[in-house]
């Protein structure tokens, strides 16, 4: 246990450092640093763009006096550069060219080109600055400033078409609402009215971390106000992306090693798991396979050696019970012969009466040894069966008509019902039942009704007793070999121990079960059910 935990705290260390060595930094190049870089340009770009648009119908000189005036109305540093192609990468120099934002999120910068010799530089503070709430208000100050400077110079019917014309400059939505059709909360309504930005989150911008889905200002004193956004539609999905490419990564890496490391150990639960099923039918000579690598394959062996032991335990309890059974055969054979010769050489009545007793023990122990021995035979082969249809009700009359006729005081009953043909080796079968009416005429009191039944899945076959039943305790031991519920059972009343497990021997070659349960005649009830489909069985 102890190499498996440090062999699965390498494989983490060893997975971790892999993650931050190799891919992440593929994934920042890749991945991280294009959604910021698109982020950048996106957020920046209304009022990036209109700012160039100005500063081109200016003289060169009075550019970075402009830019000083209102630079106090963005949420960013605004500079001019010249444009050295030098300076850029030929991707870079094409981009600007085209009079696209280019950023640089390492840098916290994005440039615009105003000319050919000139660059607008907007430069990203580290801290938003105090006069400012949140970053959503950083970007959307400048674009308000410049919105509000070409409305307020236009009359109000003419703000729509103003509106459209500077669309294409923003990457993101611009509009026009009335205070009147707004539904906010009270004190950003009242701070809409004093005129200042009003950022409105939503569950987009929520699940994002970015502190607004839109930014909203009023125009002057009008009852006009301007709505930039929203940003998290556009902005969640490339997020979304960059997040699910960052956990495949950290899956790949981490995941797999682990999965890969724990395989063996999942096909070792596997074998165990199926030689522990076959060891519960039966089958002892099953092992555990050991797989390599499997930090459960000192369990597979402890559960082999375990396995092992048992089919040896149970091997050698068979061949004790068969040896001795047959070993018993002899003696008492012996002992019937001497009771004879003792029974025609005196006329003593006494002496009479005791050989009759040991003559009646003798069968009873005779009876045991046949038992023990049908039973040894049973378990150790499965016979040969001959499944054949028949009508239960015909057949189960046959087979009750000598036990009715040697017990005549008791009422054995055949509860009849429909027509029933079922599928059964006849000859075992019938060994099956006579043990149970034998049970029933041993235990019970003077009534044996029998009863059979189609149900959904095979058929079944209940023998009823009114005799004293089972304790619940005992159900489910009651068809062990040698069980005994209480010294009631013994073989004084004809009783071997032996009777129910041959049942269910012969009931397991059908395919079925035996149970037992209590009956309403007020003793014990003992079911008989086998499945319709036999075509797996072995037949002759």
């Amino acid at each position: 246990m102890k190499k498996s935990l440090v062999s699965l705290f390498l494989i983490i260390i060893f997975s971790l450092v892999s993650i931050q060595l190799l891919v992440m930094p593929y994934f920042e190049s890749n991945f991280r640093h294009p959604t910021e870089k698109w982020a950048l340009e996106f957020l920046t770009s209304g009022s990036t763009n209109m700012l160039s648009k100005e500063l081109q119908n200016l003289p060169k000189q009075q550019r970075k006096v402009y830019l000083q005036s209102v630079q106090a109305n963005f949420g960013f540093e605004l500079a001019l550069q010249k444009w050295k192609k030098s300076d850029f990468s030929n991707e870079q120099n094409q981009w600007l060219e085209r009079n696209e934002i280019w950023g640089e999120p390492l840098d916290d910068l994005a440039y615009l080109s105003v000319d050919d010799e000139q660059l607008l530089v907007i430069v990203k503070p580290n801290s938003v600055p105090k006069y400012l709430i949140n970053e959503a208000q950083r970007w959307t100050m400048g674009s308000f400033y410049q919105l509000n400077n070409k409305l307020k110079q236009q009359p109000e019917d003419m703000w729509p078409s103003i509106i459209d014309s500077v669309r294409s400059d923003f990457k993101y939505d611009v509009s026009l609402q009335s205070l009147d059709e707004l539904n906010y909360k009270i004190e950003d309504m009242a701070s809409l009215k004093k005129g200042n930005i009003v950022t409105i989150s939503s569950a987009d911008s929520n699940f994002i971390g970015y502190p607004a889905d839109i930014a909203i200002q009023r125009i002057g004193s009008s009852d006009k106000v301007l709505i930039l956004g929203p940003f998290s539609s556009e902005l969640k999905d490339k997020v979304v992306y960059m997040l699910t490419i960052l956990y495949l990564i950290f899956g790949m890496f981490l995941l797999v090693p682990i999965i890969l490391w724990l395989l063996p150990t999942w096909r070792s639960m596997l074998s165990l798991n199926k030689v522990a099923l076959l060891l519960g039918q039966g089958k002892f000579d099953a092992r555990a396979n050991l797989v390599r690598f499997s930090n459960l394959n000192h369990l597979s062996k402890t559960f082999n050696t375990m396995a092992g032991k048992i089919q040896r335990l149970i091997s050698s309890h068979k061949h004790l019970v068969n040896a001795v059974s047959h070993e018993l055969r002899t003696p008492i054979a012996r002992i019937e012969f001497n009771i004879e010769l003792l029974r025609n050489s005196t006329e003593n009545n006494y002496q009479l009466g005791q050989l009759d007793r040991i003559e009646s023990s003798l069968n009873e122990l005779n009876s045991l040894v046949t038992e023990m021995l049908t039973h040894a035979r049973f378990d150790r082969e499965i016979p040969e069966l001959t499944f054949e249809p028949v009508e239960l009700n015909e057949w189960i009359r046959q087979e009750l008509k000598p036990w009715q006729e040697t017990n005549p005081i008791l009422d054995i009953i055949l509860l009849e019902g429909i027509a029933c043909h079922a599928m059964i080796d006849r000859f075992y079968m019938s060994r099956a039942l006579s043990n149970l009416i034998r049970n029933a005429i041993a235990y019970g009191e003077n009534q044996i009704h029998v009863s059979y039944n189609k149900t959904s899945t095979g058929w079944l076959i209940q023998v009823d007793d009114n005799g004293s039943g089972i304790p619940p305790s005992s159900l489910d031991y009651i068809f062990e070999p040698f069980y005994r519920v209480d010294q009631s059972r013994n073989l004084q009343t004809g009783g071997t121990g032996l009777g129910l497990a041959i049942v269910q021997q012969i009931l397991d070659w059908h395919g079925g079960s035996a149970s037992a349960d209590n009956s309403s005649l007020g003793g014990a009830c003992f079911i008989l059910s086998w499945p319709t489909k036999l075509h797996n069985l072995k037949s002759r």
